[in-house]
């Protein structure tokens, strides 16, 4: 057993074992897109073993940071995964050590002493380190996502055309869900708010409520704010406008709907 075979399984808190679709793609030589393909095609066989987990990860590109899904498997998924894969000689071998992996961790965490007293803070205070690290890291690749996504705001203010932008509706049917439920997914995961009031309009003589609905700053290259004209004029306010999607932002959304099915 080799210090990168232990790489390829994690313990969860829970005692839980697990590898990754993304693990099991480059242990094989497989397209990643396809092994989660293989995954998603054949869910409810996978899911006789315990419910898959899909995490959106960050990864490096030569265009900048991009995501992806990523299938998150227990022994009993990962093998099955294994055997609807292709038998080749790398598959085969990878197969063996993915096997090890498993045996291996499992057989320390079994042989592991219970911690007690003075050895349990001590894993305790390590723990949390390692928390605070991963959250400074977290905070790091935030902040220096956002210096470099202000060209892309600029970009899509200047270059996206008012033909590309796509509405709430058009949006929420790609995602096969509804214009309601996808506004308030919005809003709830703070990439939109909504400003609701009443007032006179001259037009039709009486009060009426205007709904609308803006991004968020950071968010701000994905939406695009296009004036309504048709829209009752209230006496004394700015003119009302709905808000529509530029293509990146119609893939953001896709992404953090596939991700909300998932979880």
């Amino acid at each position: 057993m080799t210090a990168t075979d232990l790489t390829l399984v994690t313990a969860a808190d829970n005692g839980t074992l697990t590898t990754t679709s993304l693990i099991i793609a480059e242990g094989t030589g497989t397209q990643h897109k396809n092994v989660l393909e293989l995954v998603r095609n054949n869910i409810s066989d996978f899911e006789e073993f315990g419910r898959v987990a899909f995490e959106t990860r960050p990864f490096e590109t030569a265009g900048g940071i991009q995501h992806r899904d990523v299938a998150i498997l227990n022994e009993e998924q990962a093998t099955l995964l294994m055997t609807y894969m292709r038998n080749s000689r790398i598959v085969r071998d990878f197969k063996k050590r993915l096997v090890r992996a498993f045996f291996e961790l499992r057989k320390r965490a079994a042989a592991a002493p219970a911690l007690r007293g003075p050895e349990l803070l001590a894993a305790a205070v390590l723990e949390s380190q390692r928390v605070i690290e991963q959250r400074d890291a977290r905070i790091h690749q935030l902040e220096t996502q956002a210096s470099t996504d202000a060209p892309k705001v600029a970009y899509v203010d200047m270059y996206v055309a008012d033909s590309d932008l796509l509405s709430f509706s058009t949006v929420a049917s790609t995602c096969e869900i509804t214009e309601k439920a996808l506004r308030e997914l919005l809003i709830r995961k703070d990439w939109i708010y909504v400003q609701t009031d009443s007032r006179w309009s001259e037009g039709k003589g009486r009060k009426v409520e205007r709904r609308r609905y803006s991004e968020k700053a950071d968010k701000k290259r994905y939406f695009r704010r296009v004036e309504t004209h048709d829209a009752p004029r209230f006496r004394g306010s700015e003119l009302m406008h709905t808000l529509k999607m530029t293509p990146q932002g119609a893939e953001a959304i896709a992404r953090l709907v596939a991700k909300e099915r998932a979880a």
